[in-house]
């Protein structure tokens, strides 16, 4: 008589995304071990001494400097053991994606995208109504009467180009001063999402081949999604309405400002507030007709259907970084008795709210499907 084992039920695998997800994970985890090493051999010179390193919590004057880069060291150690597709580890990967994305981040990475993203806000209002022109001969006229605009206020001194370009200078040359803190900053922002992914990733391992949930359905996604999107963008208006106020000699931002504001400073805080306006636009793709099939106003691919994968991978990439940053931001604030900053930048809900919209974005375009494999 001989004995047969049962076969063993098919283990659930990771998708390609998943795999390079791990190799992501593995690889940030090694990173951790020069970095750490860097800050504990020089504290005062280390990605970690710099002027502008705010943490969010702080360790007790009692604690000795050199705990933190050991266990920057540590942490390194134990994500290269537990970056596998081993859906059990997932509490250990969802510690790691807490630690890193909301309690060792600080507001630096936030800083630095608004500025990127107001130096694009000058682009955008010369080249946007060029686009929205309808025609080429239409396109060809308002790009000359902007033309036209700008040397006129350049002439008569209204618009001065030396502002513009003495803030690429001095921004540039903050960068290159703090490029190493800089980069370790993006690093530990990067380790959230990275260990949030792989979170995510081994949850839906143990989920597969189970009974599909009814909220995750694309007709049902599409309503949420939408809900999700518009709350994304509300989460924009609070600053950017702010911000706007510097139009006027009522500048205002927690309370009233010194009507006599200088040009440059004026101009840079209006930039922001149509950036942080723009990114909330930006959100309502995730419902709207431009955000599946190009628009009229896009040259070349106007009309051809948006390739999934171009919106959902900066909104994704946003979602994480707003919502890492809400607990460095509240703390900041209650931290310089700044609580306006509370409401003008609730990443707490835009965050999350946009996360949710992307994901309801990802399912109605196939990207995410939730129906258990045959």
């Amino acid at each position: 008589m001989t004995t047969q084992l049962a076969p063993r039920p098919p283990q659930a695998r990771l998708t390609r995304f998943g795999r390079w997800t791990v190799l992501a994970a593995f690889l940030w985890s090694l990173l951790a071990l020069p970095i750490g090493l860097w800050h504990l051999l020089d504290p005062e010179h280390g990605p970690y001494g710099h002027e502008f390193f705010e943490p969010t919590f702080r360790l007790p004057q009692s604690v000795p400097d050199w705990i933190a880069p050991a266990g920057l060291i540590a942490a390194g150690l134990a994500g290269v053991l537990i970056a596998r597709p081993k859906p059990r580890l997932w509490p250990l990967t969802a510690l790691f994606a807490v630690v890193f994305g909301l309690l060792l981040t600080t507001t630096t990475p936030m800083a630095f995208t608004g500025y990127l993203a107001a130096f694009a806000i000058p682009v955008a209002f010369v080249v946007g109504p060029v686009l929205l022109a309808r025609g080429a001969a239409a396109r060809i006229v308002v790009g000359a009467a902007i033309a036209a605009l700008l040397a006129a206020l350049i002439a008569t001194g209204v618009l001065d180009p030396g502002v513009f370009t003495g803030f690429l200078g001095s921004f540039g040359g903050a960068v290159a001063g703090m490029w190493a803190f800089l980069a370790v900053q993006v690093w530990t922002v990067v380790g959230g999402a990275i260990w949030t992914l792989l979170t995510l990733q081994l949850l839906l391992m143990r989920r597969e081949g189970a009974p599909e949930r009814a909220w995750l359905a694309p007709e049902r996604a599409a309503k949420w999604g939408r809900t999700a999107s518009w709350i994304a963008f509300a989460c924009a208006l609070p600053y950017g309405l702010v911000r706007m106020t510097w139009l006027t000699p009522w500048s205002w931002f927690g309370g009233p400002l010194n009507p006599d504001i200088d040009a440059a400073t004026r101009v840079w805080g209006i930039m922001l507030g149509f950036a942080c306006i723009g990114g909330g636009v930006l959100c309502l793709g995730m419902t709207q007709r431009w955000g599946t099939r190009w628009p009229f106003w896009m040259p070349v691919v106007k009309g051809r259907p948006v390739p999934p994968m171009v919106p959902i991978v900066p909104a994704t990439a946003v979602a994480a970084l707003f919502t890492f940053m809400s607990v460095p931001f509240v703390a900041l604030s209650i931290r310089q008795d700044a609580l306006e900053m509370v409401w003008a930048f609730p990443f707490y809900v835009w965050g999350p709210a946009l996360g949710a919209a992307t994901l309801a974005y990802a399912i109605r375009r196939g990207v995410v499907t939730t129906r258990p494999k045959a």
